[in-house]
């Protein structure tokens, strides 16, 4: 006898359903339409906001990561706030040639990268960062090259 190749695919599919079913414990039926219904009693429900530290989920560490990751959120704010003080003095800054600086703060701390076309520049440029408020230290990486 030869299937069809629908008929073949539907049989692979019921057979793998039906494997399935009787691996998770679950009762089986068939509709009029040959279709294979699957019914579990035992199958555990997640609830609806199981993110850690979402209401219907105890949080493990008792909230400790919670306070972490709230705490890191906050540092990277605080850090976004001083980099974007840090750009707009830049750029606002007379007689800075300023697009070719390139900054990133972490914790307070600012690496400064690109070029400058002067000593003069870098040492304007330093400064000008020095001033902002938030930064702690700068690390500076700041190369001097006349074009």
């Amino acid at each position: 006898m030869r299937l069809s190749r629908f008929s073949a695919r539907g049989l692979r599919l019921a057979c793998v359903a039906a494997a399935l079913a009787a691996a998770a414990g679950a009762a089986q039926a068939l509709d009029k339409s040959g279709l294979i219904f699957i019914a579990a009693d035992n199958t555990p429900v997640a609830p609806v906001n199981s993110a850690p530290g979402m209401p219907g989920r105890a949080d493990p560490d008792g909230g400790a990561s919670a306070d972490l990751n709230a705490d890191k959120a906050k540092q990277a704010v605080e850090d976004g706030a001083i980099t974007t003080k840090i750009k707009t003095k830049l750029l606002t800054a007379k007689d800075l040639k300023s697009t070719g600086i390139h900054v990133k703060t972490k914790n307070g701390t600012v690496d400064v990268g690109g070029t400058v076309p002067s000593q003069q520049q870098h040492d304007l440029a330093l400064d000008t960062i020095r001033s902002v408020e938030g930064v702690t230290s700068v690390n500076d990486n700041l190369k001097v090259t006349s074009r």
